[in-house]
């Protein structure tokens, strides 16, 4: 990150003291930063002192945005009035980078219901035709966006034991979802959006299996990083649509993407923060989690999720909050142990 202090009628012994506080707080604004490309990242601190005291400014310009913050008051401590700069800009990064989050889910679900739009005729055509090949090659390909979804839910299946290691592909589960679909197309819910449809009847598919002999985890058990239950293939998928990319992994500013999180969780590899986040959401009741990710990886709004779950909105928006707040707990609980 590119960075300029700046100062105004400070004395050389001060300016010498803002920057060595500076440096101990410049972490905290890199950490919540990490998703910005470092060339992108560019920061000004002014500090300005006069006889009422010091005020310090931070202006910060990213590629999306110039985020600017000042301390409130002028104080009689430089320090002070960094401190507060900064905890006024932690949390404007942190509220930019959640309405970035949600205009990302936003996108890729109009993007999703539109490609879903675009084919519900042709579909609705090979129903009444009984052309069923034509109808699965066609919706094959639309369900790209619902993959990260699946393996999601795959990853959680197996965790609780409904699923073994390599039973089951993202193919696979988009491919019984696309055979569902044929079956039922005429009996779905005509107010249901279509990609929300298949969306459900991929979470009938994953809790009609009958559990196997790998054991659901406890609150209790620790998983190690090797365990096979972390991972699904994705079958079909890199052979046939490439174009696809790679799955997404899971990260925590995707489930707490307003939280702060304290450096020792940095020290953990992009693998074990991702393993670590399934193995506490499988801990959590299987609505509580679904209406959880569903809302912030997938963009749907409460009123959908409840009309998924046959739930009231409230009840969906109390157990997204109780989910989160358990993260926070988890969170909390692990750092500790990484510092002790």
């Amino acid at each position: 990150m590119v960075q300029h202090l700046i100062f105004h009628n400070c004395p050389d012994t001060v300016k010498e003291g803002i920057r060595d506080h500076w440096s101990r707080k410049q972490p905290r604004i890199a950490r919540l930063l990490q998703t910005f490309p470092e060339e992108q990242r560019h920061l000004r601190l002014m500090v300005d002192r006069n006889p009422d005291g010091y005020q310090a400014r931070a202006v910060l310009m990213l590629p999306t945005q110039v985020l600017v913050a000042q301390s409130k008051t002028r104080q009689d401590l430089y320090q002070a009035a960094i401190d507060e700069a900064v905890d006024i800009l932690a949390e404007e990064i942190r509220r930019h980078k959640n309405k970035l989050r949600r205009d990302r889910t936003h996108r890729k679900k109009q993007q999703q219901q539109t490609d879903f739009a675009t084919a519900l005729e042709l579909l609705e055509q090979d129903i009444r035709q009984q052309r069923r090949e034509f109808f699965f090659d066609l919706l094959r390909p639309v369900l790209r966006n619902l993959r990260n979804h699946a393996r999601r839910e795959l990853v959680f299946a197996q965790l609780e034991g409904k699923v073994s290691p390599d039973e089951m592909t993202v193919s696979d589960l988009l491919d019984e979802a696309i055979l569902r679909a044929w079956e039922g197309f005429e009996q779905r819910p005509p107010q249901q959006p279509l990609d929300q449809w298949i969306s459900g009847l991929m979470h009938e598919i994953i809790d009609e299996r009958e559990a196997k002999a790998i054991p659901a985890i406890s609150l209790e058990t620790e998983i190690s990083e090797d365990d096979p239950r972390f991972r699904v293939a994705s079958g079909w998928i890199l052979d046939n649509e490439p174009f696809w990319g790679d799955l997404e992994s899971l990260t925590l500013e995707d489930i707490l993407p307003q939280h702060e999180v304290e450096e020792p969780w940095e020290a953990y590899s992009l693998d074990e923060k991702e393993q670590w986040l399934f193995a506490q959401l499988s801990k959590l009741p299987k609505l509580q989690r679904r209406a959880l990710m569903l809302y912030l990886l997938e963009g749907w709004e409460v009123e959908e999720i409840a009309m998924l779950q046959q739930r009231s909105v409230t009840e969906v928006q109390a157990d997204i909050e109780a989910a989160q707040t358990f993260l926070k707990d988890q969170l909390w609980q692990q750092i500790y142990q990484r510092q002790n």
